[in-house]
């Protein structure tokens, strides 16, 4: 008769645990691919404006349109800097939910040893249980059929 390990429950809390864990570490590093996409988008964007002011500079440009340029420019540099931070952010709570990831999984590796150690336990117990049965068995059937061997 195999005895039930008796932190299963524990057990199965860990495994949901991890399984949440994994879950958040998923959204945070989607959160952090879309954030250090949209940064990536608006520095891009950032270089090709720039580019486009100092070709209209070359052929010369006039004041209004200058200013409108530089106004631009200065908002777009906010909004990267905006970005800059989100993704920053994203990268640190990224971080975080790979640390608890981690142990999470360290957690669940834990009990998993010490089922392994119950499972072999009880295997063990298994195995000496059945052969003392069959010693046993034996026993009793030599001692039974002894006489009858020494009698003829």
């Amino acid at each position: 008769m195999s005895v039930r390990f008796t932190l299963q429950p524990v057990m199965d809390l860990a495994r949901d645990g991890a399984d949440a864990a994994t879950a958040r570490l998923g959204q945070a590093m989607q959160r952090l691919m879309n954030a250090d996409r949209q940064l990536q988008t608006l520095l891009q964007y950032r270089e090709e404006y720039q580019a486009k002011f100092r070709d209209s500079v070359a052929s010369g440009i006039e004041a209004a349109r200058w200013r409108n340029f530089q106004l631009f420019l200065a908002k777009l540099d906010a909004g990267i800097e905006g970005a800059r931070a989100q993704a920053d952010a994203a990268r640190e709570a990224a971080k975080r939910a790979q640390t608890e990831w981690q142990e999470q999984q360290r957690k669940l590796k834990a009990y998993g040893v010490l089922a392994d150690r119950h499972e072999r336990a009880q295997q063990s117990e298994t195995t000496r249980r059945e052969q003392r049965e069959t010693d046993e068995h034996a026993a009793n059937f030599f001692s039974r059929n002894a006489p009858a061997h020494r009698r003829r």
